[in-house]
């Protein structure tokens, strides 16, 4: 993309706008910022470009170009005058990509980091390979600190808003169940823009298919695909991974656990077939790899398992969560609202769900759809719902946090909250007399 003495817009100084802006100061563009709560700004960072207060028709008709953050929303009233004076408007992720040669992609509702850090891990075996995009290491990031390989991309549906030209050889879409539908507002928009990841591929391009979830586009693209119940390349027979007639993996041997991680590992290993990893490489990596934090992460504490699913921030991931574990499971939920409808969950909960705690903003929208199938009281905090949680328990039971909701009320991030679930569980195990 050529910015050279262009003059550039960047919308939201969030970590991917703050790298956005160097990028573009080093490719020579004039660059302006501009964040809607202008006091978040420390100005310290901005000595080479020019930071605005304040927006209008009048100065954003001016600009050659809008580079956006992934948090500024597409109803955002600035961003409509910008279509209405036929400003082009890029994410972070079009902008920054525009400079990479080689690139993976990949998207879904849940199992993006986990199954991002599993082809990287798996790649690197034999190449090189980044990981960056929504994980917190922006595409320009990565550029800016010269990485070289193959660019293994999270991308997130707020990415996709501005990214018509966003062109990788190879992308996927793990999953789509509801998610983010405050912004998107509906599920058709949701799909649409998940399922645009694939809309530049071209034939000598590749598509990584699940065929479990539907998610069969008409592409012209090749396709490698993965399966727990149809015909695929990577499928599943006599309780183990093949990749064609290679034998991958046992399913025990995986520290993955759960169905929903044993299709990350499909996935994964068909972006190896792609890049022609060998398969001992590829049975090496999958042995190795341990759970990122905050995912079904296990604590044992006085006996008793607990389960750190902080990452679990809507309705199929807390689902598949519960799914992996058989025992009688203390299940804390809760958070801010992400407008989802929680019948689907305590319709599809096992009966093997003793007790719910239900804390945060949502704790009461908890109760209303539960309709008094399982037992569940309401908190306003996590820590007073993880006090009675853990009151009487058996060392049988399996504690497990997957709030099927964002962590906004109480916390920043998952990442917080995930930390402060550990924190009570270690407090709950020093308490041991």
């Amino acid at each position: 993309m050529l910015v050279k003495n262009k003059k550039v817009l960047v919308y939201g100084m969030s970590l991917s706008g703050v790298w956005a802006m160097k990028l573009l100061i080093k490719k020579h563009a004039k660059v302006y910022v501009y964040d809607d709560n202008f006091n978040s700004i420390t100005k310290s960072e901005f000595k080479k470009c020019y930071l605005l207060d304040k927006l209008n028709e009048n100065i954003i008709a001016d600009f050659d170009m809008i580079v956006v953050s992934p948090g500024v929303q597409s109803d955002n009233p600035n961003l409509i005058i910008a279509q209405k004076n036929n400003i082009p408007i890029y994410s972070e992720l079009e902008f920054a990509s525009s400079y990479v040669k080689n690139m993976i992609a990949l998207t879904g509702t849940n199992g993006k980091t986990t199954t991002i850090n599993l082809i990287t891990n798996i790649l690197n075996k034999q190449k090189r390979a980044i990981a960056c995009g929504n994980i917190g290491y922006p595409v320009s990031r990565a550029i800016m600190e010269k990485k070289k390989g193959i660019y293994v991309i999270e991308v997130s549906s707020f990415m996709l808003e501005y990214a018509d030209s966003f062109s990788p050889q190879v992308a996927t879409v793990l999953n789509i169940s509801p998610d983010h539908l405050i912004r998107h507002k509906t599920m058709e928009e949701y799909t649409r823009l998940k399922l645009s990841i694939f809309k530049n591929l071209t034939p000598n391009n590749y598509a990584v298919v699940n065929l479990d979830d539907n998610i069969t586009p008409n592409l012209d693209a090749k396709t490698v695909t993965y399966s727990y119940k149809h015909n695929a390349d990577v499928y599943i027979k006599n309780g183990y991974i093949y990749l064609h007639q290679y034998k991958i993996i046992a399913l025990n041997e995986l520290k993955l656990k759960g169905k929903h991680n044993v299709l990350n590992v499909m996935c994964a290993i068909c972006f190896a077939y792609i890049y022609k990893i060998k398969p001992n490489k590829i049975s090496e990596t999958l042995k190795e790899f341990e759970p990122i934090s905050f995912r079904n992460e296990r604590i044992i504490a006085r006996g008793v398992t607990f389960i750190n699913d902080s990452k679990s921030t809507n309705i199929a991931s807390t689902l598949a969560s519960v799914d992996s574990v058989k025992n009688p499971i203390i299940l804390l939920l809760g958070g801010s609202n992400k407008n989802l409808d929680y019948t689907e969950l305590f319709d599809k909960l096992p009966k093997r769900v003793k007790k719910i705690f239900a804390f945060g903003e949502i704790a009461d929208k908890l109760k209303r759809a539960n309709n008094d199938k399982f037992d569940l009281k309401t908190y306003a905090s996590l820590a007073s719902a993880f006090k009675d949680a853990t009151k009487n328990l058996n060392k049988n039971d399996v504690v497990i946090l997957s709030p099927a909701s964002a962590s906004y009320d109480e916390f920043s991030s998952y990442i917080e909250r995930g930390k402060y679930f550990n924190k009570l569980v270690q407090e709950y195990e020093n308490s041991k007399t």
